[in-house]
């Protein structure tokens, strides 16, 4: 899961909740963290005259002190929303949401272990707390630990039915186990409670591709984009939608240029522009100037190699080799996939149909280029 799925799931997880003095009410409602972006340096100001009211209780405080770091986390600033959260641990350290929020500031500075560490003691704190659960089930998902990841999300959606990330943790959590119809149903739930909801439309998206259906898939990512104007992956896997689709190229050829300049580290869209810039007009030099920005040490190198006339196809499969056989899988696949790409921008059918045809048979089927290359090899026949 992307961080920007990650960063959706998380918005929902900061909780309010507590006694409140009445000459605070306004303050502690105007700090409480509720989604709107916006007005978080308003909101931060109100936690401030909270937090600075000595007539407010510990529990008042601890409140604030959590909302305020759920305030910064929104603005990643990590520092400042861990040192928030943990006042608000020292002032009532039984305030499970201080640790929820706590754990979404760890993983915001990709500690892992600290978070699920926080996200089991607000669900020890507070068994009743869904967004813990849903919390700690996605740490659960990322790991590949489905069975512990569906007990916590099946957990949360008792406690809270009407929660929508929580469909689409479900949801992505029975896609990676290759149940796509009740990934689907899932992902529709999720969309249902919450039609503005931009990770669930994305995520739905890319199981629309990975079935074929490419009208519903483009669908999907242009309402993610809609309502998450700065997501670079949104970008990437709509363009690859419009790459696929066949007559779109001028199309891809945009979406992946606005993800590479979301992210001028993603070696992919890189790769992915230079295709889509080859298949329409066979321009080239853009992969190379993208290359000064891209990590030279790491898997997909080679194939940027590759691309640059640097290594040919025997030598960019046999750079794909790895002890680990996911990722030999995973790199086997990519080589075999972008090699047969580039032989047919070379016009060499054969070449080209060849590799697109070993990438179509052994893809993981969650690849965005599986699904390609099963439509270039159909195309090209």
């Amino acid at each position: 899961m992307r961080f920007s799925m990650l960063l959706a799931a998380l918005v929902t997880s900061l909780a309010f909740s507590g006694p409140v003095l009445a000459d605070s009410q306004s303050d502690l409602n105007l700090c409480k963290f509720a989604g709107q972006i916006g007005k978080a340096d308003e909101s931060i100001a109100a936690c401030d005259r909270v937090i600075n009211d000595l007539k407010v209780t510990a529990a008042n405080r601890a409140v604030a002190f959590a909302s305020r770091c759920g305030w910064w986390w929104a603005k990643k600033d990590s520092d400042r929303a861990l040192s928030d959260c943990n006042e608000a641990i020292k002032a009532d350290s039984r305030y499970a949401a201080a640790y929820v929020n706590r754990g979404n500031a760890y993983l915001l500075k990709s500690d892992v272990d600290h978070a699920f560490a926080d996200f089991s003691e607000a669900i020890r704190l507070d068994p009743k707390n869904a967004w813990a659960y849903t919390n700690r089930g996605n740490l659960y998902k990322n790991k590949g630990d489905f069975e512990h990841a569906l007990a916590d999300l099946n957990e949360a959606i008792r406690l809270d039915p009407n929660y929508a990330m929580v469909f689409l943790a479900r949801g992505d959590v029975y896609r990676s186990q290759g149940d796509l119809n009740r990934a689907m149903t899932d992902l529709n739930e999720s969309i249902r409670l919450d039609s503005n909801y931009a990770s669930a439309y994305f995520t739905r998206g890319r199981l629309s591709y990975m079935l074929g259906n490419n009208p519903g898939a483009l669908e999907d990512f242009t309402k993610a984009i809609k309502f998450d104007t700065e997501d670079a992956t949104a970008y990437f896997n709509r363009g690859v939608a419009y790459f696929v689709v066949g007559g779109r190229l001028a199309d891809a050829v945009a979406d992946f240029k606005k993800a590479s300049e979301l992210n001028p580290k993603d070696a992919y869209a890189a790769l992915w522009r230079e295709l889509a810039e080859r298949r329409t007009n066979n321009v080239t030099g853009h992969l190379a100037e993208a290359a000064k920005q891209l990590d030279m040490t790491v898997w997909p190198a080679p194939v940027i190699r590759q691309f640059l006339g640097e290594l040919n196809a025997e030598q960019t499969v046999a750079a794909a080799a790895d002890n680990d056989p996911r990722t030999k899988q995973a790199q086997t696949c990519e080589a075999n996939f972008y090699g047969g790409e580039l032989a047919l921008v070379k016009k060499n059918k054969k070449e080209a149909l060849r590799l697109l045809k070993l990438a179509a048979d052994n893809c993981p089927r969650s690849f965005v280029e599986s699904t390609a290359a099963i439509a270039e090899s159909i195309q090209i026949r």
